[in-house]
């Protein structure tokens, strides 16, 4: 009798488990990603649906998205229909596909008997026996491992350091590192095909029928995909009163195929705190994204929200004017008004493009916007101390030669620019940004972030028709004792007094935006210069000051500027 109900129990558990198979199988859907909101750190918030028939509640996908650990979901766009369950497994019966390197033809043939040479092998006798992989624990990696498009079910030679063998010979098991082994050979025949499994996503659906056709999606923070803006502006009218900015973003797709997306450009400071975890629903996966267009620490990953690298790039063009020596009509190089749909979201923006299709590894650039914005010309110079002085004047012992100065040489470093106001409504993204009159390139910058409404000043090129000097003279110098780092310190309380002059040799008044960067505290400045402090370090003897002018030179104009600061010099 207990025999009986014993059979009877295990036929009845593998009725259902036959019949889960079968149901799973026969509901299956292929979503392909319909939404997408790209950022420019490399991650995307990507929105795959498809029409699923729904078998006895259940419905499922090999379609699976490689998700950040809390953002995959799914969901129905069906009213009164919802995803209650998502249960992640692996397909057993995936497809065979030829090895390719060492460490797929350990695990194609595992448990076969091998002979074997190893560094480790004495005189060069071979080892022989049966042997295992002994795979790591993909779950135990780190993220930068784990990250590494070689793990999951097969692994790359490269990734042979991590592997483990273990060989059981006539004396007992060996077990070694698999990045030891010189030679393999296998006795009797060899298999050449790994049976790659694939991931399988089920959703269990409530308030649908079965057999009842229901739109359904799956959403997941992904890696893989981003964007990258740059800037094309053209100057217009003598002098220059508007330009027209074109703003374009070039996608990077390492993600998936993507056929008639909407894609939402993102400006802003996307904050995802488990970004580098993946979700436990993504099976010995790996996220995507492995070009160098898709590394970074984390360190610096959020210098991809506003700010996009570093670069200062400018070529000099000798006819700013714009005029045309061949008399030929310029050839446009910025079309006519074009905006695309945006909206915002709390702090951050998206630019609305439809119907996108770009294959995976394929590259696009899309026109953002083009719009015309107010703009004048500006000569910008901006004069800083050099990066280390305030540790060379507190802590000075005499090893620096007389002659090094504290002050970097940007005499030369004024700079033609232009001086551009949000009118567009929506926020400018960090980008470099190209500057032309008519068909002529005039250099090349960074156009930094800037709100509706803001002003921002673009470098375009090094300024010839703008001269300018700047001396520094100590005025007065009184010994003082101070308490400074635990300890107390003789330091000479310097007066110091700057002149800056300037020479404008143009036949026409300019406008010159000037900025004096300096370790100390400014007691005046002549012509208006309005001085702030920087708290950059509020413990530090001498703080980190700012004086600004905005000024305006008439043609074959010249000024003289003055200002004073005094800075604590320890002896």
């Amino acid at each position: 009798m207990k025999k009986l109900a014993f059979l009877l129990a295990l036929l009845c558990l593998s009725f259902k488990f036959i019949l889960a198979q079968e149901i799973l199988q026969t509901a299956s859907f292929t979503p392909e990603i319909k939404r997408i909101a790209v950022f420019k750190n490399g991650y995307a918030f990507t929105y795959r649906e498809g029409e699923a028939r729904i078998n006895k509640g259940w419905a499922y996908t090999t379609r699976t998205p490689i998700g950040v650990l809390g953002t995959v979901w799914g969901y129905s766009t069906a009213p009164n229909v919802r995803v209650e369950q998502l249960l992640a497994s692996q397909d057993e019966a995936g497809a065979s596909e030829r090895v390719t390197n060492t460490a797929e033809f350990l695990l194609a043939n595992e448990g076969k008997q091998i002979r074997i040479e190893t560094q480790f092998t004495e005189n060069n006798k071979p080892l022989t026996g049966t042997y295992e992989i002994l795979k790591p624990d993909i779950e135990k990696l780190s993220p930068q491992q784990r990250n590494n498009p070689n793990y999951g079910v097969a692994y790359s030679y490269l990734d042979l350091q991590n592997l483990t063998i273990a060989l059981k010979t006539a004396e007992g098991v060996k077990v070694f590192p698999a990045q030891s082994i010189k030679t393999v050979e296998v006795v009797g025949e060899v298999k050449t095909l790994l049976a790659k499994k694939s991931n399988r996503l089920g959703l269990k659906i409530e308030g649908a029928k079965d057999g009842q056709n229901i739109n359904l999606g799956i959403a997941a923070l992904e890696r893989g995909i981003r964007w990258i803006p740059a800037y094309r502006i053209e100057v217009k009218g003598v002098p220059i009163k508007e330009a027209k900015l074109e703003l374009e973003g070039m996608l990077i797709n390492e993600l998936t195929d993507l056929k008639d997306t909407e894609v939402n450009f993102v400006v802003g400071v996307p904050h995802f705190l488990f970004r580098d975890l993946m979700s436990p629903l993504s099976i010995n996966t790996a996220f995507a994204g492995v070009s160098s267009y898709f590394q970074s620490s984390n360190k610096d990953a959020n210098n991809y929200s506003n700010a996009l690298m570093s670069q200062v790039a400018g070529r000099r063009i000798i006819n700013l004017d714009g005029s045309d020596e061949t008399g030929a009509p310029p050839a446009p190089t910025i079309i006519d008004e074009e905006k695309l749909a945006t909206f915002s979201a709390e702090q951050l923006f998206l630019y609305k493009k439809d119907q996108i299709s770009l294959k995976k590894g394929e590259r696009a650039s899309l026109r953002l916007f083009s719009l015309t914005v107010p703009a004048s010309e500006v000569f910008e110079w901006t004069i800083d101390d050099a990066p280390d002085t305030q540790n060379r004047y507190l802590n000075y012992n005499g090893n620096y030669s007389n002659r090094q100065s504290l002050l970097q040489d940007l005499s030369s470093k004024i700079w033609y620019a232009l001086k551009l106001k949000n009118t567009t409504g929506m926020p400018w993204t960090t980008a470099p940004a190209l500057s032309f009159r008519e068909w002529k390139p005039l250099g090349q910058d960074m156009l930094k972030f800037t709100p509706i409404g803001g002003e921002e000043i673009l470098r375009v090129t090094p300024a010839t028709e703008v001269v300018g000097t700047n001396t520094i003279v100590e005025k007065e110098r009184v010994r003082e004792r101070l308490r400074w780092n635990g300890s107390d310190y003789d330091f000479d309380l310097v007066t110091v007094e700057g002149t800056l002059k300037l020479k404008n040799v143009k036949k026409q008044p300019i406008e010159i935006v000037l900025t004096r960067n300096l370790v100390g505290e400014v007691v005046s400045a002549t012509e208006g210069g309005v001085i702030t402090k920087e708290g950059l370090n509020l413990q530090a003897i001498n703080p980190n000051s700012i004086v600004k002018w905005n000024l305006t030179l008439p043609a074959g104009g010249e000024r003289e500027i003055r200002y004073t600061y005094k800075v604590y010099v320890r002896k």
